[in-house]
């Protein structure tokens, strides 16, 4: 009974309280609630426990609201009898406790908190980053179906194309968005999930991201979609789709960019962008160009050629496609220079039309690795500062610096943060790693040496750069017993191995030693004579940086007649210079260059021999050199050679200059230096030290000292000069005063030179007793 009752009073509570009607209103703000939790969510990218927390809340806040309509509706009296008479009742506990005025600012405080929490997380997120909001990262795309992997990848390539194309937006470099990808999510072909995506886009600059996917609907049809988030708050900005054949893929990319674009794009109107008309037309060169993409990215140089080589078959326009092959070639040992020359001036003939960084990359590769012209060097630190998350930007200053650096007077570690910025942004980005590795051989930097190489070869185990590698970091780096175990596996390298290991062995003056044993492994009579004098050659060059004359010019001999003449005027300009440097004065050597420059009646011999006549004060003879050299030069620009052609010509006055330096008109001949050098390739790296060689001495005597440090210190890759360079530059530091700089480079150059040729002695025993004088000081505390 008492049950009933309580039902029935319950029930009438119920009415009397209105209790539908509450529920009603519950129900309409709790949706109000939800469309804007989910406003939220997709706009300003909060967490993924925002929106359940919210519905968590309205949940929880159903039975306060069913209780507080029920309770506010109690029946009471209105008086009670007291002993002052009737007084009005109080309310019961729970009444003052369950009130709307209550349970409104709960529920406004749980919103008000969790609103706050989601968007504090979301302001952390992003914390210090500076996001540029015209960049967008594409992230790998889901795809799904039968042979369209490759576009999983490609699509990043080919989005991010037709963004630069834009004007307005530029895409995050596609090979650092894969690496920060791979390493954050890992291979796994799946549906990125925007916070993720934002966190990559995020650590590049990027301001925004795109998300999208590929499905093939038929046999020759595909569907792409994407979305366009911005980072800092993952809000999606707009939605794209299109649909058709698998062999118009760059015109369903236009389309998609273009749709995509529309909601963020800030001008009247979005540009027509077609990416077939900047990369190509041709579906089977595109498959074959992000196939070589993909090795190349990954350091397997044998498939990239193969396919890049593919690509340009299948479309003779291909500009990228020519840039991408004609840096792939240069990665091989043995391939003649022409290849690169031939493969970049097809991708800058076919480069109008592409987006600014690509046109301009291509420009800079050109002018670095084609016409050795400084301004390579400039060109790539705009690119860096324009582009700075671009690896191939960085990648390239650190190249430029690597292979031109010495000719703009920088020292030899000046490569090394621009290849470890493009690491930063690639860590699997291996050419970067080859040269730092041969970096740390020439300066003797054992702790980075090794960890360069361990990373190295855990990208690449099979290939001779790392069987190189491997064999030279244990001989120079590696504890007595991998020492002993590489010296040993020697005697059984093939040639080519042997070939690669001394080609990465870059100027390795302090570890002599250790080339001897490479070097000579290669010359034994189990090699082909061709390989056998290579290796002669090659440790001739190397007594050479060492002072030691005699030797080097014995190996260069035994080189000779075992080329059948291939070396001939690579000996005639080693032997030449090492006279007119003063290196060698014998009869042997001069007999050496007699016959050789009777070969040759062209540049080389007329820059040669021109040089010799100057030193020998034979005036006349320098000019009839002189006029053979310019006659040269007229006779390449005719063919249509124009940039050879101002190389030799900078090679006739540079000879104009030791003309009048051999006649004491110093201001003149240093006036004639200063016009060749510029003109002439800076690939040409060694005619072109010995002239900045002669200039620094002459600019010495006119009080450059700067400069003239700058280019003393500048001489490390040259076998004649590296020793001298350092003697000089010891000289002016002790005049200036400066102990420490003397100290150094004279004990760099006692190193070199310390058991140079008899008739080099005098400047190794002047060094000797100038540091022993320096050190004496500086133990003594003289000021």
């Amino acid at each position: 009974m008492m049950a009933a009752l309580s039902l029935r009073d319950l029930l009438a509570r119920a009415r009397s309280a209105r209790l539908v009607r509450v529920l009603g209103v519950y129900l309409v703000a709790s949706y109000a609630a939800i469309q804007a939790v989910d406003l939220l969510s997709s706009q300003f990218g909060v967490p993924d426990w925002f929106f359940p927390m919210a519905i968590s809340i309205l949940i929880m806040g159903l039975p306060i609201v069913i209780a507080t309509a029920l309770i506010q509706t109690a029946p009471r009296p209105d008086v009670e009898l007291g002993e002052g008479g009737l007084t009005p009742t109080a309310p019961a506990p729970l009444g003052r406790v369950f009130t709307w005025k209550r349970a409104i600012l709960a529920g406004a405080f749980a919103f008000i908190a969790l609103g706050s929490a989601g968007m504090g997380v979301s302001w952390l997120r992003n914390r210090g980053r500076a996001l540029q909001p015209d960049v967008v990262a594409v992230m790998p795309f889901h795809v799904v179906g039968g042979g369209v992997e490759i576009w999983r990848e490609g699509l990043v390539d080919l989005l991010s194309t037709g963004l630069d194309a834009t004007g307005q937006f530029r895409s995050s470099d596609p090979r650092a968005v894969l690496n920060r990808w791979r390493s954050k999510v890992g291979d796994r072909d799946e549906l990125p999930e925007p916070g993720k995506a934002a966190e990559v886009a995020g650590s590049l600059g990027a301001g925004r991201v795109i998300l999208g996917s590929l499905i093939r609907t038929g046999p020759d049809d595909v569907r792409i979609s994407a979305d366009i988030y911005s980072v800092r708050w993952l809000r999606k900005e707009g939605s794209a789709a299109v649909s058709g054949s698998e062999d118009e893929i760059t015109s369903l990319v236009d389309r998609l960019t273009v749709d995509l674009l529309k909601s963020v794009w800030a001008g009247d109107q979005v540009p027509d962008i077609r990416v077939s008309a900047i990369t190509t037309a041709s579906v089977p060169a595109l498959r074959s160009y992000l196939e070589g993409e993909q090795a190349y990215r990954r350091s397997q140089f044998n498939d990239a050629q193969k396919a890049f080589t593919e690509a340009i078959e299948a479309d003779s326009t291909f500009a990228v496609a020519f840039y991408r092959l004609a840096q792939t070639y240069g990665w091989f040992l043995g391939i003649e220079a022409d290849e690169v020359k031939r493969y970049m001036a097809a991708a800058e003939r076919h480069s109008q039309g592409l987006p600014e960084r690509d046109s301009l990359l291509i420009r800079a590769w050109r002018l670095a690795d084609v016409r050795g012209d400084l301004d390579a060097i400039r060109l790539f630190e705009h690119l860096t500062a324009r582009y700075p998350d671009d690896l191939e930007a960085w990648y390239g200053l650190g190249d430029a610096y690597f292979h031109l650096g010495a000719q703009a007077g920088l020292p030899v570690t000046r490569s090394i943060e621009p290849f470890e910025q493009a690491l930063a942004f690639d860590s699997s980005f291996a050419p970067a790693l080859i040269h730092l590795i041969e970096t740390a051989y020439y300066t003797g930097d054992s702790i980075r040496g090794r960890d360069w190489t361990d990373h190295y070869l855990t990208l690449d185990s099979t290939s001779f750069y790392a069987q190189s590698f491997a064999l030279l970091t244990a001989l120079q780096f590696g504890p007595v017993e991998d020492s002993a175990l590489a010296a040993a596996a020697l005697d059984t390298a093939s040639s080519t191995l042997l070939m690669w290991a001394r080609a990465r062995f870059r100027g390795a003056g302090a570890t002599l030693p250790m080339y001897e044993m490479v070097t000579l492994a290669g010359a034994t009579p189990r090699h082909p004579d061709p390989d056998r004098a290579f290796a002669h050659w090659s440790l001739g060059l190397r007594y050479m940086r060492h002072g030691r004359i005699s030797l080097a010019l014995d190996l260069i001999q035994q080189a000779l007649s075992l080329s059948g003449g291939n070396l001939d005027r690579s000996a005639l300009y080693l032997v030449s210079m090492a006279r007119n440097l003063g290196l060698a004065s014998d009869s042997a050597s001069k007999q050496l260059v007699d016959r050789l420059a009777r070969t040759f009646s062209d540049r080389d011999e007329g820059a040669y021999m021109g040089q010799a006549a100057v030193r020998e004060g034979r005036f006349e003879d320098a000019a009839a050199a002189l006029s053979r050299i310019e006659a040269e030069a007229d006779s390449i620009l005719a063919k249509g050679d124009s940039a050879t052609a101002r190389s030799v010509r900078g090679r006739a006055w540079v000879l104009q200059g030791r003309i009048a330096a051999g006649q004491d008109s110093i201001d003149a001949a240093i006036a004639h230096l200063r016009r060749g050098l510029p003109m002439i390739n800076a690939n040409w790296n060694w005619p072109r030290d010995v002239a900045r060689y002669w200039l620094a001495t002459l600019i010495q005597d006119r009080g450059g000292e700067e400069e003239a440090l700058s280019i003393y210190g500048s001489l490390y890759w040259n076998p004649w000069l590296e020793a001298l360079g350092c003697f000089h530059r010891a000289e002016l530091h002790e005049q200036r005063g400066e102990r420490d700089g003397a100290v150094r480079y004279y004990s760099r150059f006692l190193a070199l030179w310390a058991d140079a040729d008899p008739h080099l002695q005098p400047r190794v025993v002047s060094a000797r007793r100038a540091l022993d004088r320096l050190t004496a000081e500086t133990a003594a505390g003289v000021q």
